[in-house]
């Protein structure tokens, strides 16, 4: 049990977090929700995570990806494109108008910072792929967040779409460049690689925080929302949550295949095609200033939705890749198994 804590530890934290900040929300008072956002800002997290993140990051691996652009051009597509355009076929399934426009933002953020290099590196995939993905993705988020909720949303809620490619770029974009800046001094970067694993551990505490702060606006959301939300619509954005992470992990890894690319390639393609951030997408929707008035109160519940299961879904097919990928390995001749393993085999 306690070996599956170690590994687990951060899927048993979001689960409970979620459990309990939904609890006090919904059945708390209204200061609750008052008090958290006093101390957790979304904003200053957002631009610490994804500068922890980024300081750990070895661009060095991206010339590994740029050398043979096939599969990151495919997971990029997947991500900035097919994700969003599943998540807008899906909503007129969706019962809320919360639910929708909250569907729509987590399909429209960047790849996750630590998840896909994490989850690629477990699978035995090429990190370079993970990494690069995971830059532009997150670089460009100022620009590709609001042109699918404007594109998608403008006609249902209004937002300032000045005010959020503003604070994008300054809590997403520039703690990505600012911490890859740091890394080109050879003792920052030593330091940095040095305690990678520690600094991967305070960016997931501070991203429990932002949840934490979700969970409980989603319980205030549930308990003052007019038309009240039913199972049918949790279990509905669920599925749909579920579907969106799927279709695009399945459609890129049948592509990978069909275009023949390495299986390394493949399976690091579509982790990072497929899954999404989750600090972004709560910033998006938490912070009042970017929609005005109007709020979207329940927007982040199908965004916790979507991170739990896209961690859970990938555990599962990483180990399965990586079961397929082990047992091919034992099948090449003698001479192959003599050579050195590589970083990403161990």
């Amino acid at each position: 049990m306690l070996a599956f804590l170690r590994r687990r530890w951060f899927l048993a934290a979001i689960t409970v977090v979620i459990l309990c900040g939904v609890l006090a929300g919904h059945q708390g008072p209204a200061e609750n929700l008052s008090r958290i956002r006093q101390f957790i800002r979304p904003s200053w997290l957002t631009a610490i995570v994804l500068f922890l993140m980024s300081l750990s990051l070895n661009s060095e691996h991206l010339l590994t990806s740029i050398r043979k652009p096939g599969p990151l051009i495919l997971s990029l597509a997947t991500n900035a494109i097919l994700l969003p355009l599943v998540a807008w076929a899906l909503l007129p399934l969706q019962l809320t108008p919360d639910f929708q426009v909250g569907l729509i933002i987590m399909a429209s953020v960047p790849c996750t910072l630590c998840g896909a290099s994490v989850w690629t590196r477990r699978a035995g995939g090429n990190d370079g792929i993970s990494l690069m993905v995971t830059m532009i993705t997150n670089g460009a988020c100022f620009l590709t967040v609001p042109f699918w909720i404007l594109l998608i949303t403008s006609r249902e809620i209004e937002f300032d779409r000045v005010e959020m490619v503003t604070k994008l770029f300054y809590a997403a974009m520039l703690p990505v460049v600012f911490g890859q800046i740091l890394r080109l001094n050879s003792r920052v970067k030593q330091f940095a690689d040095g305690i990678t694993s520690k600094l991967g551990t305070v960016a997931l505490v501070f991203v429990l925080l932002m949840v934490l702060l979700a969970a409980v606006q989603t319980g205030y959301g549930i308990k003052t929302s007019e038309t009240g939300i039913s199972f049918a619509a949790v279990a509905i954005v669920w599925i749909s949550c579920i579907i969106v992470h799927v279709s695009g992990f399945f459609t890129n890894m049948f592509l990978g295949k069909t275009l023949r690319f390495h299986p390394r390639d493949q399976i690091a393609s579509a982790l990072a095609g497929s899954q999404k951030t989750l600090p972004i997408a709560v910033f998006v929707a938490t912070d009042a200033s970017m929609f005005g008035d109007a709020g979207i109160p329940s927007a982040v519940f199908p965004m916790l939705m979507f991170h739990t299961s896209q961690f859970f879904i990938d555990t599962i097919l990483a180990d399965r890749h990586r079961e397929k990928y082990d047992t091919e390995e034992e099948a090449v001749p003698l001479e192959r198994e003599e050579q050195p393993v590589s970083a990403c085999e161990q």
